[in-house]
């Protein structure tokens, strides 16, 4: 499985019935909180590139290595 390769921190923490993924972003420097009854992880695991943290990113490391290989 991929995971976005800003993700710093995934828990996941299984109470009754519920699932709660605890996670934090590299990007945003913000941890957040996802609760799902099935077992639905964030997008950073499940598909980071449709991520608009991830795209904002991967676009100005892009252009940053762009700007001294030119």
């Amino acid at each position: 499985m991929r995971r976005c390769p800003y993700l710093e921190e995934l828990v996941l923490d299984r109470r009754a019935l519920l699932r709660m993924y605890r996670f934090d972003c590299h990007v945003d420097h913000q941890s957040k909180r996802k609760y799902s009854i099935t077992d639905s992880p964030p997008i950073c695991v499940r598909n980071f590139e449709d991520c608009h943290l991830y795209q904002s990113e991967k676009r100005r490391e892009d252009r940053t290595i762009s700007r001294y290989t030119d």
